[in-house]
């Protein structure tokens, strides 16, 4: 799942989500909005936001979606009106699951027992890893696009492209 680019913005009463899903369907979105949590899905992309701060599903809230522009914008109210959520740009620090993962043991050790199909179907687990969305600049690209024998040539394009230019 890709995690989206995403800004957050606050007023006294409400915190504002806007959300770039580009080639999302509206008709495919998925909320969640419960005390300190935030999640939407829109195939292929998932967020999952730990706010500093609870906001509350009451009738209140708006949504829009521009399909031209592949923005989400979602105005939700806060639980206790006035209060300022701290560190809203942040965005590591709301990307990070609740509570801490550390604590499982990343490896288990089995013994000799037979596992039944009971025992083997587990709930599957949203607090999957995200990145920041980072913009990527044409030049960063055009450093990644590599061919030849073992990738060891690049900038054929660019090259080609200064000799178009210049007329040689």
């Amino acid at each position: 799942m890709i995690t989206p680019a995403f800004e957050l913005s606050q007023e006294q009463h409400f915190l504002t989500i806007t959300v770039h899903v580009p080639y999302a369907r509206a008709s495919e979105f998925d909320l969640y909005i419960d005390g300190e949590d935030f999640k939407l899905y829109a195939k292929p992309y998932f967020l999952r936001l730990t706010l500093p701060g609870r906001i509350v599903e009451d009738g209140r809230e708006k949504a829009s979606f521009d399909v031209d522009k592949g923005l989400f914008t979602i105005r939700i109210p806060k639980e206790t009106p006035g209060q300022h959520f701290e560190g809203l740009d942040m965005l590591t620090a709301l990307l990070a699951p609740k509570g801490s993962r550390s604590a499982k043991p990343l490896v288990e050790e089995m013994e000799g027992s037979a596992v039944t199909e009971e025992e083997e179907e587990e709930e599957f687990d949203w607090q999957i890893d995200q990145t920041p969305y980072v913009v990527t600049t044409e030049e960063e690209l055009n450093s990644l696009c590599k061919y030849g024998f073992g990738n060891q040539r690049a900038g054929v394009f660019t090259r080609l492209q200064v000799c178009l230019s210049t007329g040689n």
